[in-house]
């Protein structure tokens, strides 16, 4: 996250002066064209428009850097949580033998997979019930018919 964060530091600025570089260019003006003087670029009104469109350049790149950090924050907290979700279904003596699929999304914890017993499949609702950051739990596995 400080990397992103860092790096939007850094390509801001140079993208600021390369759009106000750009700004500030004379293009030579066409043999017939006698209405462009090359001043245009240092007009009052041209600045201004190079201005807007450079907030406007660093607030958008602001956003998609947001944008970008919040969904790897939740990628990073949805892993973390499959994983203490994990580790409490292999505490549990009768469950951890067992192939039990454990998907996560924002505190929503969904079970699959197969079980032996009712009993089995409660308790594995149980643990996960108990791991902290879980908000709700879609038990989805199935007892096995013998």
């Amino acid at each position: 996250m400080q990397a992103t964060r860092t790096l939007a530091l850094i390509a801001t600025p140079l993208l600021l002066a390369g759009m106000l570089t750009a700004c500030g260019r004379e293009d030579a003006p066409a043999a017939n064209d006698s209405t462009l003087s090359g001043t245009e670029a240092s007009t009052p009104g041209n600045l201004a428009e190079a201005s807007t469109m450079a907030h406007d350049a660093m607030d958008s790149a602001a956003s998609a850097t947001a944008s970008g950090t919040r969904a790897v924050a939740d990628a990073v907290d949805n892993a973390g949580l499959t994983t203490k979700v994990k580790a409490a279904l292999a505490d549990q003596v009768s469950l951890k033998t067992l192939a039990i699929d454990v998907d996560s999304d924002n505190g929503a914890v969904t079970l699959t997979g197969d079980v032996e017993s009712e009993a089995q499949r409660t308790q594995a609702e149980t643990a996960v019930r108990t791991v902290e950051g879980v908000t709700s739990v879609n038990n989805r596995l199935t007892v096995k018919k013998s």
